[in-house]
C-alpha cells in the first residue's frame, strides 16, 4: 500500500500524519483517503475533483493527474492551500515596495 503522508490541517483532520492507503492510482488512493476520513474530503475535493489549491506529490513529483498510477512503495504526500506572509503596514514591507528613485 503507498504511504499518504498529510500536511498542516489535514493531520488534525485525520488524527494522523501517515497512513497506508489502498490504490493503484492518486484517485484511488484519495477516494479511500476521502472514504476513512470524510472531513479530509471537504478539504481536498470539490465535485470529485482536487481543489485549485491543493498539492499532490508522489516520490517529491507534483501530479494534479488522478490516473496517476502509485505502487505499494510510492510515497503520497498532500498539502492543503497555506496561507500567510507579512502584513502590508510592516515596516520591512513598506520599504520594499517602492517606488525606489534611480540614481545613476
Amino acid at each position: 500500500m503507498p504511504l499518504v503522508t498529510l500536511y498542516a490541517n489535514l493531520r488534525k483532520l485525520a488524527g494522523t500524519k501517515d497512513l497506508s492507503i489502498t490504490g493503484t492510482t492518486i484517485g484511488e488512493v484519495l477516494n479511500e483517503l476521502v472514504d476513512r476520513y470524510p472531513p479530509v474530503g471537504k478539504v481536498i475535493l470539490e465535485d470529485g475533483k482536487l481543489r485549485q489549491h491543493i498539492v499532490v506529490t508522489v516520490n517529491g513529483h507534483n501530479t494534479v493527474d488522478l490516473e496517476t498510477p502509485v505502487t505499494e512503495q510510492d510515497i503520497i504526500a498532500i498539502f492543503p492551500p497555506i496561507a500567510g506572509g507579512t502584513s502590508p503596514t510592516c515596516w520591512p514591507c513598506a520599504i520594499l515596495s517602492g517606488p525606489f528613485p534611480i540614481r545613476m
